[in-house]
C-alpha cells in the first residue's frame, strides 16, 4: 500500500486540521520513523511536502501480547 511520507514539522503543523469538512489530517509515524498520512489526506498537500512511499506494516510478535 502506498502513503505519503512527510517530515516531523509537517505533521506537528497539520495534525487535527481540516482537510476537508469534518475530516482531519492525521499522520503517524510507521515502524522506521517515518511520518506518514494517507493518500486521500495527501491529496490536500502540496506535491512539494511529500514523498509517495510503500508502507511497511509494523511486525508484531504475537507471543509478546
Amino acid at each position: 500500500m502506498l502513503v505519503a511520507k512527510i517530515t516531523a514539522e509537517k505533521a506537528s503543523e497539520l495534525v487535527g486540521q481540516e482537510y476537508q469538512s469534518g475530516a482531519k489530517f492525521s499522520p503517524v509515524q510507521d515502524n522506521q520513523g517515518n511520518w506518514i498520512v494517507s493518500l486521500v489526506e495527501a491529496q490536500y498537500m502540496s506535491i512539494s511536502d511529500i514523498e509517495v512511499i510503500e508502507f511497511e506494516p509494523l511486525e508484531i510478535d504475537e507471543s509478546e501480547i
